[in-house]
């Protein structure tokens, strides 16, 4: 059975990162063109003496302007869809959270405790780990798997994966649980 792993806030940011990089130099050379164009458009304007040369590499400029103009008219749409996108990210990791305990950003390991179909099963499951007076930290996961939504319910971030091993273990008395990877996700 293929399980599908939801990516990361910082592999998202990661990657629009990484593509908006790219947008930038695409956008410093649109720049460039857009300046060759525009001095062209300012020699046509006024009377001034050109060398043949020089006027055919003006006209070479401009014609690569023209070229990727819509490219960057694309591009430039794109950057205003990847800064909403990056904004409702940052909205989404600003908002505050009903379950977590302190956060360990370092964490990279959780110890999953249970996948439910139903959010009011998993809310019941989050107060029964609550009220065992669980110390550890109660993190929830939302996934798709074949046109369905699951929640997953981890307990604690770890560093190690021994550690969250310990952790299991130290659960397993009325409990199945495993190691996954902490992923910090905002709460409803």
């Amino acid at each position: 059975m293929a399980v599908k792993i939801a990516p990361t806030l910082t592999q998202i940011n990661n990657i629009l990162m990484l593509h908006y990089k790219d947008f930038l130099a695409t956008l410093l050379l649109g720049f460039a063109l857009a300046n060759s164009a525009h001095a062209l458009a300012t020699a046509q304007k006024q009377a001034v003496l050109i060398k043949k040369d020089d006027l055919a590499v003006l006209k070479e400029s401009a014609q690569q302007w023209q070229q990727t103009k819509p490219q960057l008219e694309r591009l430039l749409k794109l950057e205003s869809e990847l800064q909403r996108t990056v904004d409702k990210l940052k909205q989404l990791n600003a908002q505050p959270t009903n379950h977590l305990a302190v956060v360990n950003t370092n964490a990279l390991f959780a110890v999953q405790v249970g996948a439910y179909k139903n959010k009011a099963v998993l809310e019941a499951a989050i107060k029964q780990f609550q009220s065992a007076s669980n110390k550890l930290e109660v993190n929830t996961e939302q996934v798709q798997i074949d046109q369905h939504t699951f929640y997953r319910l981890k307990l604690g971030a770890f560093k190690t994966k021994e550690a969250a091993n310990d952790a299991c273990k130290s659960l397993i008395n009325n409990n199945t649980c495993f190691v996954t990877y902490y992923v910090k996700t905002p709460q409803s």
